[in-house]
């Protein structure tokens, strides 16, 4: 690969990573309205309810001040590097969510790359790989690992596997159903022990969307590295609230995102 192919390639992922930031922004968002409208909520902010939202309207504007953004500051990444971090028009600090999504999108991409090569493989790849970012960023702020996202690249994963792209057919289809049976009955017996809730239906699907584009074989090692993620993760957020009774939960998607994503390269 000669720098022209990588500048296009890290020049397209900025483009992809504002996206993402979008969507893991607004999706959320779109459902909750959606929510409200089917369930007949609020019935005093009806003209709220039908204002247009959506991946395009309102076009994008600071949260705090309103005013729309030029194309430029809608690359998250360039527009905090230059305006240092704050809103070109009111001067309120930007949400780190925006540079930070923008960067794991373009670095993850670069490594994709660089893995597979410029082959129709790695375009498969970076599919999944934009789709777990998006998938890691709504569940970590907002504990939801929505349907939307996570069935179509479920079925996209089995489709591609037809044709055996990262593993035989027979392995995505078992990997899918094992993936999601064995979340489940750890979930349920956990729930019928402590009666509290665990996890939750959204990382029973994205383990069975991994599996069915990683297949079988994969599983256990995705689980035990979430797992080990989690928990190290959990640890160090007890330690650190020691004193104040931490009860917060925490979202188990992105570190299967993560584990998932490294047992794509490896």
């Amino acid at each position: 690969m000669d720098w022209i192919m990588w500048a296009s390639i890290g020049c397209f992922n900025l483009l992809i990573g504002g996206f993402l930031t979008v969507l893991v922004y607004r999706l959320p968002l779109m459902l909750h309205l959606q929510w409200q409208r089917e369930e007949s909520v609020f019935v005093m902010d009806r003209n709220k309810l039908a204002t247009p939202f959506n991946f395009i309207l309102p076009s994008s504007h600071c949260p705090e001040c309103k005013r729309a953004l030029n194309f430029f500051y809608r690359l998250p990444l360039c527009a905090y590097l230059f305006l240092k971090g704050k809103c070109a028009y009111c001067r309120k600090k930007i949400h780190l969510r925006y540079p930070l999504i923008e960067m794991l999108t373009l670095i993850c991409s670069i490594v994709v790359a660089y893995r597979f090569s410029w082959s129709i493989q790695m375009f498969r790849a970076l599919v999944l790989t934009w789709g777990l970012i998006a998938l890691s960023g709504i569940d970590f702020e907002h504990g939801l690992l929505p349907d939307i996202l996570v069935l179509p690249l479920l079925w996209l994963g089995l489709s591609l596997n037809v044709f055996h792209v990262f593993v035989p057919p027979g392995a995505a289809i078992l990997g899918a159903s094992v993936a999601y049976l064995s979340l489940w009955i750890v979930a349920k017996s956990y729930q019928y022990l402590t009666k509290r809730e665990g996890m939750g239906q959204g990382d029973f699907k994205c383990f069975a969307l991994l599996g069915a584009w990683l297949g079988i074989h994969a599983l256990i090692k995705i689980l035990l590295m979430a797992s080990l993620l989690g928990s190290l993760v959990g640890f160090v957020l007890l330690m650190k609230q020691k004193n104040s009774n931490f009860q917060k939960a925490i979202p188990f998607g992105p570190f299967l995102a993560i584990a998932g994503w490294v047992a794509l390269l490896v």
